[in-house]
């Protein structure tokens, strides 16, 4: 399987999950009529996963094209013109 198609499927399910997550919390916070900070904290549990992994998704997305790129590169410049 090729890695842009590995990456998508990755960033789609982190997505299905992250969603569940959030929804969750959300759910918790409504059933549970906790105070404001305790909100607070527990949108921060849940919130800055999310960014996280979209920072990392990024990084790798990056990556494999500069890697795309890279090969490409080297590919061209392996390739010998016979005189």
């Amino acid at each position: 399987m090729p890695l842009p198609v590995v990456l998508w499927l990755s960033i789609a399910l982190v997505a299905v999950s992250q969603v569940m997550i959030l929804r969750s919390t959300v759910r918790a916070m409504r059933a549970a009529e906790s105070e404001q900070a305790r909100r607070g904290i527990e949108w921060a549990y849940a919130v800055v996963p999310v960014i996280v992994l979209l920072l990392v998704l990024v990084a790798t997305w990056q990556a494999s094209q500069e890697h795309a790129l890279r090969l490409g590169l080297e590919a061209s410049a392996n390739q010998s013109v016979a005189p």
